[in-house]
């Protein structure tokens, strides 16, 4: 009875001491059953510097050039063309902008590369300075000056910007010791050199823009008689909302209050009276307020009011 209790107690240990060595031996089998493996587990998992380099050297795109290109670099010739329309062979281009708290207006007339300009202030609309200089279409860049190059107006031609098209300026006047970077967009251009800007009125640069002068003068000035006599009757005006037609200078002296307002008149205050804009209808004088023709024999007219 003793001995089979022995057996009883004896024989399961056995059988978990067979287990235990069992799965003593299989771990020690599996470890060295194939040493290569592991090897090429932790080659594929971390490969050496040198490898790394390699494959990215490889297989890396080019970067692209993102230098920005310089501003005097060569132009294509589709973008020269461009600049060829902004101040063009044999044209006149008036530009205008703000240099400090006076407006500029300056006429560019171009001859190949060699410019020829003049220029006129909000301060002084009666004084043009003269400036001379040259075009590098290929560049995009300009330089003008004055005869004694106290005065100097250099920098690029930049098309199709927010603001139009424009000559971005490097301003240097020595005499009034200012330097200014400004911009002056482009307002409109014509056909014809400086001294020849109205081809198709009868009467010569300086008669327009005296006539223009004049009208402005009247206008600001209240000046109702002189201003009446310039005007081609009838002529159709806006008087409180509604289209009137004023047959003669008296009507146009008796509703003149009704006509020029004080809103059209700080219009017309503001305009300048050179390098008018002008086509085969007539000459216009700040952004339509006023036309003018030459009405055969009798001369220069004002032919319609926008007011």
């Amino acid at each position: 009875m003793k001995l089979k209790q022995k057996s009883v107690i004896i024989l399961p240990i056995l059988i978990l001491c067979l287990i235990a060595v069992y799965y003593i031996t299989s771990a020690r089998y599996k470890t060295t059953e194939n040493p290569l493996e592991t090897k090429v587990e932790e080659s594929s998992t971390a490969p050496t510097t040198t490898n790394e380099t390699e494959v990215v050297t490889s297989s890396k795109s080019p970067e692209p050039n993102t230098t920005a290109p310089s501003e005097t670099a060569t132009l294509s010739t589709e973008d020269i063309s461009i600049i060829e329309g902004i101040i063009n062979n044999q044209n006149t281009s008036v530009f205008k902008g703000n240099e400090g708290k006076q407006s500029i207006y300056m006429a560019i007339f171009r001859n190949e590369n060699e410019l020829s300009a003049s220029y006129v202030t909000s301060y002084d609309d009666d004084t043009e300075t003269h400036l001379t200089g040259s075009i590098d279409v290929n560049r995009a860049s300009f330089a003008l000056s004055n005869e004694d190059g106290s005065i100097t107006f250099q920098g690029l031609i930049k098309p199709g910007t927010q603001k139009g098209d424009l000559l971005v300026v490097d301003y240097k006047n020595k005499k009034d010791n200012i330097e200014e970077n400004f911009d002056l967009s482009l307002s409109h251009s014509f056909a014809s050199s400086p001294q020849e800007r109205y081809l198709f009125a009868e009467a010569s640069t300086e008669d327009v823009e005296t006539f223009a002068k004049n009208i402005k003068l009247y206008i600001t000035s209240d000046k109702k008689k002189e201003l009446a006599e310039m005007i081609q009757y009838p002529i159709n005006v806006t008087i409180r909302d509604a289209k009137k037609t004023i047959n003669s200078s008296d009507e146009f002296i008796q509703s003149y209050d009704d006509i020029i307002t004080a809103e059209f008149k700080d219009k017309i205050s503001k305009s300048y009276t050179r390098y008018l804009f002008s086509n085969d209808k007539g000459i216009m004088m700040g952004n339509g307020e006023i036309w003018i023709h030459s009405l055969n024999d009798k001369g220069l007219k004002i032919f319609a009011i926008n007011n």
